[in-house]
């Protein structure tokens, strides 16, 4: 099976800086594949919050995470420096990627690039919902630009 490849957005729109804690670390003393996953959830819900929504609250709507992939670059240990960077790309009806690049501040290596598939969930009528136009706005993204 080929190796997963992430591709970066074309630009970052949030920045967010975590200390890699000792209970994030496996037996081999380097940073623990579910802990890294852990990270990305957290940075993608701080890149919400710096727009002023959470996963459950996108202008009525919630986000689902239809799928995830990291490419690790390099190890990465108990109180390294990490900055994960965010933006978004590949945008269609009902939803986008979330693309995110971990990279240890002292060394300037990258730890590892991910992205989210994300889909907007009108829960109360339980159907994916299209990308309401003002979010698509707030994340630089207009119809023109949808597939």
């Amino acid at each position: 099976m080929p190796r997963v490849k992430v591709e970066s957005p074309p630009q970052f729109l949030f920045s967010m800086e975590r200390t890699v804690g000792i209970s994030d670390v496996n037996y081999a003393k380097h940073l623990d594949s579910v802990a890294m996953v852990n990270i990305l959830h957290e940075a993608r819900l701080q890149f919400l919050a710096s727009l002023g929504f959470t996963e459950g609250n996108i202008y009525g709507l919630g986000m689902v995470v239809t799928d995830l992939a990291i490419d690790y670059r390099s190890e990465s240990f108990a109180n390294d420096k990490l900055i994960i960077d965010v933006g978004v790309s590949d945008f269609n009806r009902y939803g986008f990627d979330i693309g995110l690049q971990v990279t240890n501040s002292a060394s300037g290596s990258v730890v590892c690039s991910a992205k989210f598939g994300i889909v907007l969930f009108d829960f109360d009528l339980h159907q994916i919902s299209q990308i309401p136009a003002l979010f698509k706005s707030l994340l630089g993204h207009d119809d023109a630009k949808v597939a």
